[in-house]
């Protein structure tokens, strides 16, 4: 069954617990999207990409931590919405957890293409089952994944209060996915977002990183990136108070735009 479009539900999990859902077209207006998930105040907000591919079983216990120890802790403090995929693999996982595993109430935004996706009362055989760590899912049109970035572009804007309250970026590992994300949302004149590299995670984010400590590099996405955008690196030999602290710090320096 396909939920209604542009009309909240609610989600069950096996466990109990629930979260609202919004079905939304591919014209969506993120001002509406946000309304109906029950948004009506800016907030700090923090949109998470990359994924965990790759990673040896000690890089992700180090990832884990920062996410839960740095990430999610501040974001609990900080009265932050946090946005990421929303299934049940990767990084989603690891915010997901973290917010159950300490009973932490901030908002937790996935968002996915419906196709992609299964949940009680959406019987999709093929696609990926929603994590149940999190408190709101907006479910997109597309049938790849990627058809969403720019809806998480848009939120992550429209629940900042289009810059009255800080809005940036986290990269964990990655691929080609989060690759184009970082590109379009660091270099972008509309929507450009600092963006924080966790370093020593892998993949993408490892190529960044690099690139930035050398200040150049051969591919051209890449470069315009580090030229650009307005990168911090935190490696997770640091450990989560690095990451914490990286966070706190942007937000401390955070001016507000000014009203047009």
């Amino acid at each position: 069954m396909t939920p209604p479009r542009n009309k909240r539900f609610v989600i069950p999990f096996e466990d109990g617990r629930a979260a609202f859902g919004v079905h939304v077209s591919r014209r969506f207006d993120p001002q509406q999207v946000a309304k109906l998930l029950g948004f009506t105040e800016p907030r700090l907000t923090i949109y998470v990409t990359g994924g965990a591919g790759l990673m040896s079983p000690e890089d992700i216990r180090a990832t884990q931590a920062i996410v839960e120890r740095g990430l999610a802790r501040f974001a609990e403090e900080h009265n932050a919405a946090v946005i990421d995929g929303g299934t049940e693999a990767g990084i989603p996982v690891m915010v997901g957890s973290a917010r159950r595993r300490n009973r932490y109430r901030f908002p937790l935004v996935g968002i996915a293409p419906l196709e992609l996706v299964r949940f009680t009362g959406h019987d999709n055989p093929e696609g990926a089952p929603l994590n149940a760590g999190h408190s709101h899912f907006v479910l997109t049109a597309g049938d790849e994944f990627g058809d969403e970035s720019e809806l998480i572009t848009q939120l992550t804007n429209t629940l900042s209060g289009e810059g009255q309250k800080p809005a940036l970026g986290v990269l964990i590992n990655g691929g080609n996915i989060a690759r184009q994300e970082v590109h379009a949302r660091t270099t972008s004149d509309k929507f450009s977002f600092p963006l924080i590299v966790v370093e020593g995670s892998g993949r993408f984010a490892d190529i960044l990183a690099r690139a930035f400590y050398a200040g150049h590099a051969e591919e051209k996405d890449v470069q315009d990136i580090i030229r650009k955008g307005q990168l911090e690196i935190v490696s997770i030999k640091d450990g989560p108070e690095q990451m914490y602290a990286r966070l706190a710090a942007y937000v401390r320096a955070f001016k507000p735009a000014q009203p047009v």
